[in-house]
């Protein structure tokens, strides 16, 4: 309902959300990924109370777990520049990264072909 236009792209967004699957989205600066990537953890299915503990619990570890967020499906949008640990987690003390604080709700990467690039650079 917060968007306007764009039937086509709302449409995969609800079959995506319905089945779990994953979303490449491709477009230009200002064309909406953002903006309709920050909607559709509101287009999934609820968590029932053993997935919204497991969130939950996974959000505690870094001390962002929100009583009133509990049963909401978690929306992270790290920065194109973070680094592979702070994607996939490790450090001293180990800490869980990006993708595990995603767990069974939405990671957003936004300019995925600089980080891939990035990425690939410091290999």
């Amino acid at each position: 309902a917060e968007v306007r236009g764009q039937a086509q792209a709302k449409r995969v967004l609800e079959i995506a959300a319905a089945g779990s699957h994953s979303l490449l989205m491709v477009g230009p600066p200002g064309s909406g990924k953002s903006m309709l990537a920050a909607r559709l953890p509101g287009l999934m299915p609820d968590l029932d109370s053993a997935a919204a503990q497991s969130s939950a619990a996974v959000l505690s570890l870094v001390g962002q777990f929100q009583p009133e967020s509990f049963a909401l499906r978690p929306y992270r949008q790290p920065h194109h520049t973070a680094s592979a640990v702070a994607l996939v987690g490790g450090g001293n003390p180990p800490r869980p990264g990006e993708i595990s604080l995603a767990h069974l709700g939405v990671l957003f990467l936004d300019e995925l072909r600089g980080l891939l690039f990035t990425r690939l650079l410091s290999i």
